[in-house]
């Protein structure tokens, strides 16, 4: 079965439907990569939990119900969309500042809410936690890159540096260091800007943030907060460790402050 043909036959079929129809699956999965929902490696005609929650945001984002379901308008939606519609501000420039301490620049905070808005972290816990850990990450925003060279990198296989000077170029960028050529280029296929690939320059300006919520949503850690996960269980997942465990914590109590809820 195709999007089409729902469309034709005017019919609802519930989500988990597409366990069963691997080409509709593949090709909701390529649609909603084109999106931004999904990333390429992840058009693989399965139906799974990453489908699902990109098929859910879908559909809130153009605010439709049922969102387990898929009929002739979601159908039609799918082929038709170009781009998801721009979310709300969920942040406003004083709250930014409230959190991390710093001035934020308008492109700065236009790409936190548009990394908010699509990678799902929009209630208050998912942003108290996203907000609290990129701002001990950033130095509250003091560091959008690296500061290390990056020479270390150079050669390092398990990160895709393939190339002589991919070491620097590819080093950590946003306020969730994205490392290495093979990181560099999943975010750019995910988010359909080939110029990720000119390096950490770029990325540190143009996607401080959505390098970072890619990294979150990646690693499932929306889940983890509506969980009750505590701020050393997210450090964990963050860090790998408790570095910076104490100033995690006040930041979190600062967010909590700023975003009530």
């Amino acid at each position: 079965m195709k999007l089409q043909d729902i469309i034709q036959q005017n019919c609802v079929k519930p989500l988990d439907f597409l366990a069963e129809d691997p080409e509709l699956c593949r090709q909701i999965q390529s649609r909603l990569k084109d999106l931004g929902l999904l990333s390429p490696d992840e058009i693989d005609g399965i139906y799974g939990s990453q489908t699902q929650n990109a098929f859910t945001q879908f559909k809130k984002a153009t605010n439709q119900s049922d969102l387990d379901k898929l009929g002739l308008g979601s159908a039609k939606i799918l082929i038709e969309l170009k781009e998801l519609p721009r979310g709300e501000a969920l942040l406003s420039k004083a709250q930014a500042e409230g959190i991390y301490g710093r001035p934020i620049q308008p492109h700065q905070l236009k790409d936190l809410n548009d990394c908010l808005n699509r990678f799902q972290i929009n209630t208050p816990v998912r942003m108290r936690h996203f907000l609290s850990q990129t701002a001990h990450e950033s130095g509250g925003l003091q560091w959008l890159k690296e500061l290390a060279s990056g020479s270390a990198y150079e050669g390092r296989k398990d990160l895709g540096n393939k190339h002589s000077g991919d070491g620097p170029k590819y080093k950590g960028a946003g306020v969730i260091q994205l490392t290495g050529r093979s990181n560099y280029q999943v975010f750019s296929d995910f988010i359909q800007d080939p110029k990720v690939m000119d390096g950490v320059n770029y990325v540190s300006i143009t996607y401080p943030f959505s390098s970072a919520g890619f990294w979150w949503y990646r690693n499932n850690m929306n889940d983890l907060c509506d969980r009750g996960g505590s701020v050393e269980q997210v450090t964990k997942r963050v860090n790998g460790g408790n570095r910076g465990l104490a100033e995690r914590k006040a930041y979190y109590q600062k967010a909590c402050q700023v975003i009530s809820g």
